[in-house]
This record gives structure tokens, sequence and C-alpha cells, in this order.
């Protein structure tokens, strides 16, 4: 029996046959896509720093956290990157740090099973160029799912200070803060776990610093490189500025 996409050498393909070919055909063109998508991002240098900018977003999203002096007056707080030990050291040697602060460090980042896609995927995008005033098709692999984990120390000498630094903190993730980047706006924070009060000795200074530390776990994606797929059926690696 001649199976369904082998047409009779005479008289005219029915619809069912034309449909079949025609998937049969798309599929082909997408695998032999697929295939050179693979071997070029292999061949790239593929460094996406979305490491360096999703740091540098969540040091952005606690800088506008501060607490009300005892006049009255709002004070803006800042929030610096280093780990408990490189923060702690900073207040024995520097003498102008003033307290409060905040300190945020990467401890580790792995891989999300949970989240992760097939490789083989093809992930299909609209790209508008604003000089040629039109969109392409972009086609890349599926990104690689992480968590990357944080660690946010606050550091302060008052404890009425500390809770009033804690209540905007756990604002901030109602249950989830967004973390902005330049690959998306979606990209989702939320706290994992929180140590106990602790106080350290912080060098010269009268009295001992008031410690809180909150683990965070951003949930986010590396991007695979992406391509223009062509008028002409080729594929153009899409040149984006990651590092600015």
């Amino acid at each position: 029996m001649a199976s369904s996409v082998e047409f009779a050498t005479e008289g005219v393909a029915t619809s069912e046959e034309i449909a079949a070919l025609s998937s049969i055909t798309t599929d082909v063109i997408y695998k032999d896509i697929r295939s050179e998508i693979f071997k070029m991002t292999q061949a790239q240098n593929n460094i996406s720093f979305v490491y360096k900018e999703l740091l540098r977003s969540m040091i952005a999203s606690f800088n506008d956290v501060g607490y009300i002096s005892s006049e009255e007056e709002f004070i803006d707080i800042k929030c610096i990157h280093a780990n408990s030990e490189r923060a702690i050291a900073k207040l024995n040697q520097e003498n102008n740090i003033i307290l409060p602060i905040l300190s945020i460090a990467q401890t580790t980042s792995e891989n999300d099973d949970t989240r992760r896609r097939y490789e083989s995927v093809l992930v299909n995008e609209k790209y508008w160029d604003p000089e040629k005033q039109r969109a392409f098709r972009v086609l890349s692999l599926s990104p690689r799912a992480i968590n990357i984990k944080y660690q946010l120390n606050i550091w302060a000498k008052y404890r009425a200070n500390m809770d009033q630094i804690l209540e905007q903190v756990r604002l901030k993730f109602n249950p989830e803060m967004n973390v902005p980047t330049h690959y998306g706006t979606i990209t989702k924070a939320y706290i994992d776990s929180e140590g106990d009060y602790e106080s350290a000795n912080a060098g010269d200074k009268e009295d001992r610093v008031l410690k809180k530390n909150l683990d965070i776990v951003v949930r986010t994606y590396i991007p695979s490189p992406k391509f223009l797929f062509t008028s002409t059926g080729k594929l153009e690696k899409l040149m984006v500025d990651t590092k600015a």
C-alpha cells in the first residue's frame, strides 16, 4: 500500500496528501535550521554577561532603601557589593562608613531542572530594527534555566533602624520582586531563608554592629545567541550590546 505522501503518477493530489507533504517539508527545513543554529552557537564566543547584569540590577533594587531619623528626616542608605567578610573588614578599616548600610553578594548558582527546556526547541521571536523600520524574524536555541543565589546583609547600629530597613526590604517581595535586566522585565527573585540577628565587632566603633542576613534566589535564564533569519533563508548573528 502506498503511503499517504506518495502521489499517483496520474491524477491530482488530494488535500490530505498536500498537507502531509507540506508538513514533512516544513519539518525537514526546521531540522536543517536547528542543526545550523546549533553549530553556529557552539562555534561562537558566547558570553552574555547575565551574572554581571543581574548583580548590577540587584544592587539598584535596594538603593532606594532608607530610614527615618530621630529628627523625622528620611535618610538614604547605600547598597554595596561585598560579602559578609569583606563588609565587616571595611567597617573595621574605614572609619568614614556611615551606618546603616546594605551589602549584597552572589553566593552560588545552579541549574533549575524544573524549568529546563529541550535544547532542540527553537525559540521564535521578532526583532524591530528602528533604522530599517521593519521587523525581522529571530531564532535561537532554548535558554538555560538557572537559579542564582545572593546574600543580602543589613548592617545597623540601632535595632529601630534595622527594623525600618527590614520592613522596606520585605515589602519588595510580595511575594516576589521583579529584577529588570537587558533581557527582560519578568525576572523574579524571592527570599529563600534568613538568619538570626547577630552582632559584630566593627573595629574602633564604640558599639557592636547589628547584622541581619537574607538569602535571595533569582530565577533567570542564560540566553542563547540569537540569529536573524533573513528573507533569503540565511542566518546572521544578531549583535546586541550586553556590556553597557
